[in-house]
């Protein structure tokens, strides 16, 4: 029978593990320990809490035409204020923070939850979809503004702690997401802050996965079904084909 196995590692931060109030006038805490079902992923538009960036999905055209700013949005060119309360030099001064220039940028770049958001929810009902009372849990897997500007301009992205939810670097979620880590259905587990995160046993493992969030080594480890490599095998393998 095959065993569970590593199939990859990647940096992942949460929230703190002591609650603290942020400046942004939200509390950040621990990001809550369970077991979840991946629901899905998609651009994240958020109409009530984090308003001012994240009403907009991340990468809606923006233009200015006769002095207003626009976007697109349902088909049409709707005007920003619609949407948010931003204001030009708003956006201006954040596209400086993020990438250096002071300019409106032709895309919105600035939503929290960055260019893709993965949602899961706990499963109460133990059939592995979002029926019932299932509803999609508060705390999200996605990217952020800051990270996605580094990893645009080529710099170190840097994973900061958030409100709860599980930050990772924009390449990796798109990895995560291309190789079905994240595909609807499969686990997701949030351990413990002491909690110590497994580095062996590696192997080719195939699906379904199992997503492993260990918030105190900040890491997240994905399992799939299969045997663990023979390194040993492995190792007198590469000297035979070199003598």
């Amino acid at each position: 029978m095959s065993n569970k196995v590593i199939v990859g590692i990647y940096d992942a931060v949460g929230g703190p593990k002591t609650p603290i109030m942020r400046a942004d006038g939200y509390q950040a805490g621990p990001t809550d320990k369970g077991e979840y079902v991946i629901a899905y992923c998609a651009k994240h538009s958020s109409p009530r809490m984090y308003r001012t960036w994240s009403n907009i999905r991340w990468g809606t055209p923006l233009r200015e035409r006769k002095g207003i700013l626009e976007v697109y949005i349902n088909g049409k060119w709707q005007a920003l204020k619609n949407f948010t309360s931003a204001t030009k030099t708003d956006i201006q001064d954040y596209h400086q923070q993020l990438y250096g220039s002071w300019k409106v940028p032709k895309t919105w770049v600035f939503n929290d939850f960055g260019h893709i958001t993965c949602y899961f929810f706990q499963d109460i009902n133990k059939n592995r979809r979002l029926d019932g009372k299932e509803r999609i849990h508060a705390e999200f897997v996605h990217t952020t503004p800051g990270n996605e500007a580094q990893s645009a301009q080529g710099k170190p992205v840097i994973l900061t702690e958030s409100h709860g939810c599980i930050h990772v670097e924009p390449s990796d979620i798109d990895n995560m997401i291309k190789n079905g880590y994240l595909n609807k259905g499969n686990t997701l587990i949030i351990h413990s802050y002491p909690d110590t995160a497994p580095i062996w046993p590696w192997g080719i493992g195939t699906p379904p996965f199992e997503v492993h969030f260990f918030p105190g080594a900040k890491k997240i480890v994905i399992k799939g079904k299969g045997e663990p490599f023979d390194f040993k095998k492995i190792y007198h393998d590469i000297l035979d084909s070199l003598f």
